[in-house]
């Protein structure tokens, strides 16, 4: 049987769960720790255990000497355009993140898995077909993650481009050498919304009442042939997704 959750669990969930639905709004003041002491019946070391792990996960920032604020709202804003607009040697989350001026950060790595029954679907290969994997987590310097994004490349694209095996593909990313190399590419990004797995929460620095949005992308060539497959997973209070529709667009 899974382990109850401890006193400070409990009330970094309690807690949690205000901001995230919008009871306790972004800058607003959390009770004292005298106050959150009597109100959940606990002492003040364990609600500042409590108010440690809110911050860890992103949610308060502790103000010493003030007291603990929830976090102002301040989500990076991505626009749909920004995976195939480059800007300097940039495409995706980090032209989104530097566009306000904040600096992003990306920890990559790259190694090969064998698709299961699920991603040989989405790539359209047989199961078992040992593909390219590039993983990433990525943020705004000094502040937790906002999302981690994970691709999938098929192999006979990864041997016409052998350099995306390494870390750094170059300006633009994988998508400029996808383009240099011929493939006029086209997307496809299907987003839902869910509670955090285990492992996203720890990545992530997030609770287990926390929603993340899930986006699948899928890139297409000139062939319509799936070249690439790209799984994200975003904390949904840290980022903002906008997108432009009609012929205008």
């Amino acid at each position: 049987m899974p382990r109850p959750p401890t006193k400070a669990q409990a009330i970094t969930r309690a807690l949690g769960a205000r901001i995230v639905e919008g009871e306790l709004e972004p800058g607003a003041w959390l009770p004292s720790e005298r106050e959150l002491a009597r109100a959940y019946g606990a002492d003040r070391s364990t609600v500042r255990r409590a108010l440690r792990m809110l911050a860890d996960q992103g949610l308060v920032q502790v103000r010493h000497g003030a007291g603990v604020q929830v976090r102002p709202a301040s989500p990076v804003r991505r626009s749909a355009s920004d995976i195939t607009r480059q800007v300097g040697a940039w495409r995706g989350f980090h032209v989104s993140a530097g566009a306000d001026g904040r600096r992003p950060f990306t920890r990559t790595t790259v190694g090969e898995v064998e698709a299961d029954a699920r991603l040989s679907r989405r790539l359209d290969v047989p199961a078992g077909t040992r593909v390219l994997e590039r993983a990433r987590v990525q943020g705004l310097d000094g502040e937790p993650p906002v999302q981690t994004a994970t691709t999938w490349v098929v192999p006979d694209v990864v041997a016409r481009i052998p350099v995306l095996r390494q870390v750094d593909t170059g300006p633009g990313g994988i998508y400029s050498r996808l383009e240099e190399a011929g493939f006029r590419l086209r997307f496809e990004e299907a987003v839902t919304c869910r509670l955090p797995l285990p492992d996203e929460r720890e990545t992530l620095r997030i609770g287990s009442e926390q929603p993340v949005l899930t986006l699948w992308r899928r890139a297409y060539d000139q062939d319509e042939r799936v070249v690439e497959v790209t799984h994200r997973v975003v904390v949904g209070d840290r980022h903002e997704l906008v997108y432009r529709y009609g012929s205008g667009a």
